[in-house]
């Protein structure tokens, strides 16, 4: 048990780690959008904050915060292992925590690249985006009552491939959201199946 453990320990700081050097990576390229002030202050991760700059300065604070959270499970992981001190609890509650970090503590990131989407913690290329659904935000959304700004605006939700659940973003400019989603059916191949939803074809 104890070895399982601690290889399941190994293998969420190994992906951590991957998931930190890529964004930083992806955000010293070149963005498509939001290349103004105005495109990011329409878009945001959440609901009533605006998203921070694509840059890597812009996005430093998150980036430090997830880093030292995974320097310190390393540092706690080496300890535990030096010292010879095996209990599956002290490697389950180190994986438990790298899970809590990564899913409540994303970055406040959005950007469109040209081989696919920033968001939050995680870069996805545009092949493994399966579905993008544009839902309006009325009275009876969940992110309604966030802020005004958000009230009119939009929630597109993104479904990748192999994978539960998705991952998404608010829009609050029709004009960008047309934009946006112009930009994606550049890159990849939709069918706008219904007036809120767009579909790539398998």
């Amino acid at each position: 048990m104890e070895m399982t453990m601690m290889i399941l320990v190994v293998l969420a700081l190994v992906y951590y780690g991957f998931r930190i050097i890529q964004v930083m990576i992806k955000l010293r390229q070149r963005i498509a959008i939001p290349a103004t002030k105005e495109e990011r202050s329409a878009i945001r991760k959440h609901p009533q904050k605006i998203t921070a700059p694509p840059t890597v300065e812009g996005q430093k604070n998150g980036l430090i915060i997830n880093a030292a959270l995974v320097l310190f499970i390393i540092a706690m992981f080496t300890i535990v292992y030096i010292t010879d001190v095996f209990s599956w609890h002290q490697y389950l509650f180190m994986l438990l925590f790298l899970a809590y970090s990564y899913f409540m503590l994303p970055l406040n990131l959005f950007a469109v690249k040209h081989d696919g989407i920033l968001i939050g913690m995680r870069f996805i290329p545009w092949k493994r985006i399966n579905t993008i659904y544009v839902v309006p935000i009325d009275k009876n959304h969940r992110y309604y009552g966030f802020s005004q700004a958000a009230n009119q605006g939009y929630v597109l939700k993104i479904k990748i491939k192999y994978t539960f659940g998705y991952a998404s973003f608010v829009i609050t400019s029709e004009q960008i959201l047309k934009r946006i989603l112009r930009f994606l059916k550049e890159h990849v191949k939709v069918e706008e199946k219904v007036e809120t939803s767009v579909t790539q074809s398998k």
